[in-house]
């Protein structure tokens, strides 16, 4: 009916302007108009050349071209007087009611033709929205391979959440004989990759029911009132398949929190959308076997009436698995590739926190290339640490080409890295050593936690910062100068100290109390100072200062101590650019003289290290 009412509306200001402009030029071009009388007396007295009859009207010509028209009562007895005076006589039918006529046809023909194209446009939308619903429809005898909970992993929380849900659709009159009504909606809610919309397809899976798979965007249109017009389509069509899920995708697109005031065409299409996906949530009822999932990665700008019990009773957060969940998620992958015997999945998941599950996944398959790309069969630990430092760095640049003095300098700023986290108690052990650039990292000292850590304390933060200052202190020490190298390693050092003081009430100056807030939310946070007098602003930023210049002499004295050390990792290094942790640990266990190093450089051999069995040289060159 909207679509009808607006094209009428365009049809008649579309007639009235045309109207409008017929009439003005009418009025430009219609001629003079003169009485009965006045043309009996230009008859008799003046020089007529032309007279032409069209109807009962008369128009005359002069000679000198003035024109002008009038009604005759007697048009036989005027051209007998013409006739005498050898006026040139001439006939003309009168169109006018002809036209009219003609006008008035083509204007009923044209509303008809409106009224026949609005209607047919409307049946086609609503045609559209029935097939629109239909093609997002997946259905448990469709042929497709279902996701069932025996593909998700790592997030055994949610899953023991939902499976609720999926008792609720498999035996709803368990719940219904007892009066407890189950959740209308789920919102799940979490970073990109952990596995949102999977999970939503293993519930409709597991529960072997129909599943509608939407995503928000497709509720915005260009032509006002159709998202909401989806909206009432889709759970029209859902309670007819009922019992069955609703997945929205991505919900923050269409659900967003409403403005208030005067709000754009854009913003108020998607009101009515989210009003009307509101109302039919609310138009549920107990005997209704309806669930309506919902995924998005930005809960704080979700409108609250959506989220409210009664819509969305359940917010399930999704957070990237721990050290067991990335296991099990690795041996899920791992399944569908060619893995070499006895690979550990545990020491691969050691590797990657923090990974998600789409980033796991992604990890298999660079490893997967990456060794169909050397010729293997099988798949090994080197094939992912490599792809791990391909997707946290970027891609080896082997074309880099990098002056005698820089690889000198990167080398001695990643051995004073590792020194200090060595020698501070509260690291976490290093995994790698390395001085071949990678994406816009020329060097890399990789630490590895022996558990995923949920807090972290304040030795353990300090330490951090330590190591971060262990590459320019490095620099320092051995060329007493300073460069750009740094400059990633001072940026974490100071958001640690900033958040440290600001966040975590880590000063003695300043107390317990945060002086910076962050946005909520799960696509990163920006960090944000509260509003404070400029004495407090002073106290932060000299307490930040003195915890980052604490830490830098830290550093200093500490390679001081070690400089032989610190020379002789440099130099291999140099000589083999990557070390792991096995290796590190083999040449902090030889204790090397200037004279054995010397040696070592010449010939790569440990000939009188007390370790010389297992000393790195003497294992690189087997």
């Amino acid at each position: 009916m909207a679509i009808l009412v607006r094209n009428l509306f365009i049809f008649f200001i579309f007639t009235i302007l045309l109207g409008i402009g017929y009439g003005s030029w009418q009025l430009e071009h219609k001629l003079r108009t003169v009485t009965y009388s006045e043309f009996r007396y230009c008859l008799a007295n003046h020089d007529l050349k032309a007279i032409t009859f069209i109807g009962n009207r008369v128009v005359a010509q002069h000679a000198d071209g003035d024109k002008y028209e009038t009604t005759v009562p007697n048009a036989e007895k005027l051209i007998s007087q013409l006739q005498e005076k050898n006026i040139q006589i001439n006939f003309k039918k009168d169109r006018s009611e002809l036209i009219f006529k003609t006008i008035a046809l083509i204007y009923v023909i044209l509303l008809v033709l409106t009224v026949i194209i609005s209607l047919s446009k409307k049946k086609r939308l609503e045609e559209e929205d029935n097939k629109f619903a239909t093609e997002k429809l997946i259905l448990p005898d469709s042929g497709t391979s279902l996701v069932t909970f025996d593909d998700v992993a790592g997030i055994p929380e949610a899953l023991e959440e939902l499976q609720e849900i999926v008792n609720f659709l498999k035996n709803p009159s368990q719940y219904s004989q007892i009066g407890a009504v189950s959740p209308k909606g789920v919102l799940l809610q979490g970073p990109p990759g952990t596995g949102k919309t999977l999970l939503a397809r293993a519930v409709a899976g597991e529960a072997n029911v129909p599943f509608y798979n939407f995503s928000g965007s497709d509720f915005v249109e260009m032509f006002v009132g159709v998202g909401a017009s989806r909206v009432r389509d889709i759970f029209k069509e859902a309670k007819t398949r009922a019992p069955c899920i609703v997945f929205i995708d991505e919900i923050d697109a269409v659900g967003g929190r409403r403005a208030g005031g005067a709000t754009a065409s854009g913003q108020d299409e998607r009101s009515q959308t989210l009003n009307a996906l509101l109302v039919e949530m609310d138009g549920f009822s107990s005997s209704d076997t309806i669930v309506v999932l919902a995924a998005t990665n930005r809960p704080d700008i979700l409108d609250p009436a959506l989220r409210r019990p009664g819509r969305f009773d359940r917010q399930v957060n999704i957070l990237p698995p721990d050290l067991k969940g990335r296991e099990k998620i690795l041996e899920i992958h791992g399944a569908k590739v060619s893995l070499s015997p006895g690979l550990d999945m545990n020491k691969i998941a050691h590797m990657v926190p923090g990974f998600t599950g789409a980033e796991l996944a992604n990890l298999v398959n660079e490893a997967a290339l990456m060794a169909a790309r050397d010729g293997k069969n099988k798949i090994d630990y080197e094939d992912f640490e490599h792809a791990r430092d391909r997707i946290l760095m970027g891609v080896e640049r082997k074309g880099m080409i990098i002056s005698e003095d820089d690889r000198r300098a990167l080398a001695f700023h990643e051995a004073g890295h590792a020194i200090i986290a060595k020698s501070l108690p509260e690291a976490d052990p290093i995994h790698k050593i390395t001085i071949i650039p990678r994406g816009r990292a020329l060097g890399q000292t990789q630490q590895l936690s022996v558990t995923d850590r949920s807090s972290y304390s304040y030795n353990y933060l300090k330490s951090r910062i330590t190591i971060l200052m262990g590459g320019r202190a490095a620099e320092e020490i051995a060329f007493q100068q300073r460069t750009t190298g740094a400059q990633g390693d001072l940026v974490q050092a100071t958001e640690i100290a900033t958040n440290m003081i600001c966040k975590w009430g880590m000063s003695d100056v300043i107390g317990p109390q945060a002086m910076a807030i962050d946005d909520s939310g799960f696509l990163g946070a920006n960090v944000q100072r509260l509003e404070m007098s400029d004495k407090t602003s002073e106290s932060i930023d000299s307490e930040i200062k003195k915890l980052l210049d604490a830490s830098y002499d830290e550093a200093v004295t500490i390679l001081k101590q070690k400089f032989y050390l610190l020379k002789q990792l440099a130099t291999i290094l140099l000589d083999v650019e990557t070390l792991d942790e096995e290796e590190f640990e083999i040449i902090l266990a030889c204790h090397f003289t200037e004279k054995i190093a010397a040696g070592i450089q010449a010939t790569h051999q440990c000939r009188e290290c007390p370790a010389a069995d297992t000393c790195i040289h003497s294992k690189l060159k087997k």
